[in-house]
């Protein structure tokens, strides 16, 4: 990963231009130091090679071969670094520092078991050393080794068409059909070599692409071209590009200033002109006495988050954000984003996608490799814990520089995996999409038996919709769902009562699931009678009250709900008065409630009134005649009157609208001496029932 100020901003000097006029003889141990020293690591590594090969002394040896080792690792050529520290650990074993270098290159390299094995050495070798940071680095290997089998959506894809063999990296979205990239590659704005990597200067770059309609993960790019040359790009470093949301403002780290006499990185803003770029200048913050790269910018633009070194942070590296300030038509002081981001590694790249969530690259948190992508939600300094996006997105080298699109389902980001084209690549990630079923059986609670043609009824929480389905001749369904929603469903058959309300949910499902939902539905029971609380009547009287048309409208909506039931609609009495007259009473009152049933728009006849007066006790309250028990109290025999119903069959023929209209009106027809059925006779003294 060579993009020394992008991902170590480092500071630059003047003698990055003019190394080899300030350096002394080639293949020495002072050439080797003095250019490591002004971190020209390609040139120090060669040096150092050439003094182990031909020195006796062992020191100058060991010396040799350790800052060999120490030159790959700051190239991040992490294969040679790893043999180099091999041969280290073994002419030198007590060297604790390449110790812990021999693992953490192995863990770069992705030898994930050898590495805990080297890790748990360094921790032999020096039980006075950080044990939690040691910790955490096995721990990432052991997370690496349990999600490289964990199934996942991703889809990784080489962007050849961007990548050279140096280093291709830091991807930003352009207006609907371009790219901005950052590359060292050959035959940019500055031909002279950059000491550090032994590639050349890094600019940016852009590029147009095209999904195709039909398979819009099939793209065509254009071939790479040179951002604005005389204004953007310098003959020093620049890169890591960033845009308002109307594109007519882009941010970018250019290190070193034009001359090349500026100290450090700084960030540069540019604005539009037609096709062209305006002379840039650094913002107000990005002063020349720290390093500030890396910008990204919240939707609104008001928000900037970037990167910096600045005194007081919490490791090397840090995440800052500021403030615009539309009066002032300036940005804010830089505000650290706190210790969950931040830890005392580095942390580089945020990207802040429009939903707020915040991507960056860290190797201080628990990691696979030496750089991992991680994401969080939040604002400004109030962040959840970060969350490492595992594999495939994250592998055992650098992974970093990651853009997202809208949806999250594809993007891009850089790496130095192995496979890769160059030294750094651009790599294209999209998602396969989400498919969540939901099946199941339908079944008799009691037999178990199944149930064909239960109709299910689906709702669900991202739409008004309803679904409405039917199992098949085996009892079963099965449908494709939404993700991301909750699902309510029960199930009905015209011999059964509903099922239970059910709940399922594809919220928090990452991964494709076939869901299960069985339905088990009670059977009709034609012989259990229920009793409908708080039915009264006034002394002596069959009219509703209030309160008891509420309840009876109960029963008018579990007709509507089973279209082809009949019910029984009874009533009942207290065992006080005569039996005869507590049965008219009864019959009476039964025939109201059917009567107003009836004007609800069922149809009567599916509805029987019966008035069973004393005839059905529910206690040993006292009676007239020889049925006198024991005295009760008004409570007592308020609990033998009572209206019941009990389903007869579920045979009904529902009637076409022509049949059932007026249906409704229908009501009992009074007898030939004007009184409805069950009326008083001569002589009966009614009695509060």
């Amino acid at each position: 990963m060579k993009r020394l100020y992008s991902i170590g901003l480092f500071t630059l000097t003047i003698c990055i231009i003019s190394l080899y006029s300030c350096k002394p003889g080639k293949g020495t141990m002072a050439a080797a130091r003095e250019a490591f020293n002004k971190k020209e690591f390609f040139v120090a590594g060669e040096n150092y090679k050439a003094v182990y090969s031909k020195t006796k002394n062992k020191d100058e040896k060991n010396e040799a071969c350790f800052k060999t080792a120490e030159c790959y690792r700051l190239a991040n050529d992490m294969k040679n670094a790893e043999n180099w520290y091999r041969k280290t650990v073994k002419s030198d074993p007590k060297n604790a520092d390449a110790q812990i270098k021999l693992a953490q290159a192995l863990k770069g390299n992705q030898k994930f078991s050898d590495a805990i094995i080297e890790f748990n050495a360094y921790k032999k070798l020096n039980p006075t050393s950080n044990t939690e940071e040691v910790e955490k680095q096995i721990k990432g290997c052991e997370n690496a080794l349990k999600w490289k089998n964990e199934k996942t959506r991703y889809i990784i894809e080489n962007v050849k068409a961007l990548n050279s063999k140096w280093s291709d990296f830091a991807p930003m979205w352009y207006k609907k059909d371009q790219l901005y990239f950052t590359s060292d590659r050959d035959k940019g704005v500055n031909s002279k070599m950059y000491g550090w990597t032994g590639n050349q200067f890094t600019d940016l770059y852009t590029v147009t692409w095209k999904a195709e309609k039909k398979s819009p993960n099939v793209i065509k790019y254009g071939i790479p071209a040179l951002v604005d040359k005389d204004k953007i790009n310098t003959p020093y470093n620049d890169g890591t590009a960033a845009f308002d949301s109307k594109f007519g403002t882009m941010y970018y780290t250019q290190c070193s200033g034009k001359d090349g006499k500026g100290k450090y990185c700084r960030i540069y803003s540019s604005t539009a002109s037609g096709s062209e770029w305006t002379d840039p200048a650094p913002l107000s913050f990005s002063t020349d006495s720290f390093t500030c790269g890396h910008p990204s910018l919240t939707k609104d633009g008001q928000t900037m988050y970037f990167v910096s070194d600045m005194p007081g942070g919490y490791g090397g590296k840090d995440i800052y954000f500021v403030t615009y300030s539309k009066r002032g038509k300036t940005w804010g002081d830089p505000v650290n984003l706190g210790p969950v981001i931040n830890t005392s590694g580095d942390e580089m790249y945020p990207f802040i996608h429009e939903d707020g969530t915040l991507y960056f690259s860290s190797n201080g948190h628990t990691g696979l490799g030496g750089v991992d992508i991680f994401f969080a939600k939040g604002s400004t300094t109030e962040w959840s814990d970060p969350v490492n996006m595992k594999t495939p997105i994250n592998s055992g080298g650098d992974d970093f520089s990651m853009i997202l699109s809208k949806d999250k389902e594809s993007g891009f980001f850089a790496s130095n995996r192995e496979g890769g084209k160059g030294q750094d690549d651009i790599y294209r990630f999209y998602m396969t999409p989400l498919i969540f079923t939901l099946s199941g059986v339908a079944r008799d609670v009691k037999t178990k038996e199944i149930l064909p043609n239960t109709v299910l009824t689906i709702t669900n929480s991202t739409d008004s919709g309803k679904l409405v389905i039917k199992t098949d001749a085996a009892g079963s369904y099965k449908i494709i769902i939404k993700p991301r929603t909750d699902y309510e469903l029960f199930g009905a058959h015209e011999d059964y009562y509903d099922s239970k309300l059910e709940f399922q949910t594809t919220k928090g499902l990452e991964q494709s699931t076939d869901l299960v939902q069985d339905f088990l539905l009670d059977p009709f029971d034609y012989e259990r009678v229920f009793t409908l609380e708080g039915i009264y009547y006034d002394l002596d009287k069959a009219d509703l009250r209030p309160r008891s048309k509420e309840i009876l409208d109960t029963i008018v909506q579990l007709m509507n709900r089973y279209p082809k039931i009949r019910l029984e609609l009874g009533s009942h009495t207290d065992c006080r008065a005569d039996s005869l007259y507590n049965e008219a009473l009864s019959q009476r009152r039964a025939d109201s409630a059917v009567n107003y049933i009836g004007t609800k728009g069922v149809d009567i006849v599916r509805l029987v009134a019966k008035g069973y007066g004393e005839t059905k006790l529910v206690n040993d309250c006292a009676c007239e005649g020889t049925w006198v028990k024991r005295a009760c109290t008004e409570e007592e025999h308020q609990l033998n009157r009572r209206t019941t119903f009990k389903l007869l069959d579920n045979k009904y023929i529902p009637k076409n609208k022509e049949e059932m209209k007026g249906a409704g009106d229908k009501t009992l027809s009074p007898n030939k001496d004007g009184k409805t059925p069950g009326t008083n006779k001569p002589g009966q003294q009614p009695i509060k029932k």
